[in-house]
């Protein structure tokens, strides 16, 4: 079972010189705890606070580390979170300093796979992560995304943290509890931890610009694979009707809504059982056009409720002569019919492949063939699916390297020069496995969903790879640069946790592939 388990720390009261009492870390405790239980549905029996009364001794939170890691499983993320004075690469408990390196690499060790660390202390952004995620090609991607740890610091190195004037308690947990909480950054009933933190960074950017004598810049310091993401309540996507007919002249394989503004719009991909000729497509799509003109097929609730009860104004349909062509998108032929509203000198133009009878514009594709012929290839399933996985593995690592190298900017540590001169040798290698990626064989039909995941992802990587190359550097400005590139990291993150779930398809095809053999 997968849970959240988190240590909630505030150091309110010193019984050492040098560190005055800071009364408001009480409702430091106070706030995450209620913010844990509301934004994550983290169960309140596994939230362990020490501090309530104010102090915090070194035995008591090494007391309260060995107790929670005993309950603590693989599967949790164990989030700690301290709230107390800070000083250079030390935390102040009541009785003493501890080493905050030290802290930090004793739970990135933890048996949890992936672990948050939310520092709110001066000074605390003076840590390092040891690592960088490496995508190992033995490990399937569900091993490597997800897994590690992460830190959020409420200021950097030589900064000193504040607390919010109006709410009475820390500035930066004001920042975390809000970001928490926030049911905007929900997507399909999950938070990640990426969301959570460009929320941090986006209210401290707020904060600061209205207070730019007394600054806080948050620190975040990551090597878990993607992100994490977590369930925070049910998601029920909407299930599009499938419409699938057998006729002795072809089978409708499916029809794809395309609806757009006001116009009522499908795209049917057709198996023809025998080879046709113009007036015989012009004729079944004629027969397919009456049969799929009321269709009730949409692709969300609010394309249902616009277009339900409507006729189709445009239909198309693509015919192939079996089940690649459809996958592949690889067709012999398309007609379009348009209804008498629509300017049918547009839809209809005449071309060398094309052809008007009954009121069905018909195109014939010659190169059907000589795609069709690509995938007379002799590569091996095992041998595909291994350089596949090789050349995905590569990516990801640059990927991650170049992430990091980015989060270094956002936390000030470098300046956009110093990024875009460090990501050259990172952009070049992602370009050279991206274009293996794409040169690699046609993959047999039931490999063709998980190639294409993998080709998302590529894709979803090479983006990463544009918006600090030097070459691109006039095309935009710095904010619209951010924007784009936190927009990117996102969308990489969404791909990676795609490739999981088709990676464990996949795993029944290898071990069917090792029986035949």
């Amino acid at each position: 079972m997968e849970d959240i388990k988190a240590i909630l720390v505030g150091v309110s009261k010193y019984l050492i010189s040098g560190c005055d009492p800071l009364p408001l870390c009480i409702n430091d405790l106070v706030a995450m705890k209620s913010a844990l239980v509301r934004g994550l549905n983290v169960k309140p029996d596994n939230l362990f606070v020490c501090g309530e009364t104010g102090i915090v001794t070194k035995d008591q939170l090494s007391s309260l580390m060995r107790n929670v890691l005993k309950i603590t499983n693989e599967e949790d993320t164990f989030l700690f979170y301290f709230s107390g004075h800070g000083g250079k690469n030390c935390l102040a408990l009541s009785d003493g300093l501890i080493d905050l390196q030290k802290l930090i690499d004793e739970i990135a060790s933890i048996k949890s796979k992936n672990k948050i660390i939310v520092l709110d202390s001066c000074h605390s952004g003076g840590f390092l992560i040891d690592s960088i995620p490496k995508m190992d090609i033995n490990d399937m991607v569900e091993k490597f995304a997800g897994y590690g740890y992460a830190v959020l610091a409420s200021c950097g190195a030589e900064e000193n943290s504040g607390f919010h004037e109006n709410r009475r308690i820390s500035l930066f947990t004001s920042f975390v509890c809000d970001a928490i909480t926030s049911r905007f950054l929900i997507k399909e009933g999950k938070k990640s931890l990426e969301s959570i933190n460009e929320a941090i960074f986006h209210y401290a950017d707020i904060y600061n610009k209205k207070r730019e004598q007394i600054c806080q810049q948050p620190i975040f310091r990551s090597n878990i694979g993607g992100t994490i993401f977590f369930n925070v309540e049910e998601y029920h996507p909407y299930k599009a009707e499938e419409v699938y007919e057998e006729t002795d002249r072809y089978i409708i394989y499916r029809v794809e809504p395309v609806h757009h503004a006001r116009m009522k719009r499908y795209a049917v991909k057709v198996i023809l059982r025998f080879h046709s000729s113009p007036e015989q497509i012009a004729e079944i799509a004629s027969e397919i056009k009456s049969k799929v003109l009321y269709c009730e097929v949409y692709r969300n609730e609010i394309s249902q409720e616009y277009y339900s009860g409507k006729a189709a104004n445009i239909i198309w349909c693509f015919f192939g002569y079996d089940e690649d062509d459809m996958v592949d998108g690889n067709y012999a032929y398309r007609t379009t019919w348009v209804d008498e509203q629509q300017n049918k000198e547009w839809w209809y133009r005449i071309s060398r492949d094309t052809i008007i009878i009954s009121d069905i514009h018909i195109q014939s594709h010659s190169s059907y063939e000589i795609i069709k012929s690509l995938k007379e290839n002799n590569i091996d399933k095992n041998e595909l699916i291994q350089t596949t996985r090789l050349y995905t593995a590569n990516m990801i690592t640059a990927a991650e390297r170049l992430i990091n190298t980015y989060r270094e900017h956002l936390n000030n540590t470098i300046d956009e020069e110093q990024l875009i001169e460090s990501v050259i040798p990172i952009n070049a290698e992602i370009s050279k496995w991206y274009f293996k990626q794409m040169n690699l064989p046609i993959p047999p039909i039931e490999l063709k969903e998980w190639a294409q995941v993998h080709i998302n992802l590529s894709c979803a990587i090479h983006d990463l790879s544009i918006f600090y190359d030097r070459r691109n550097t006039e095309i935009w400005e710095a904010n619209s640069r951010k924007w784009l590139m936190k927009n990117a990291i996102k969308q990489y993150e969404i791909e990676l946790e795609k490739l999981k779930r088709a990676d464990r398809s996949i795993q029944e095809i290898t071990a069917e592939n090792q029986i035949n053999r």
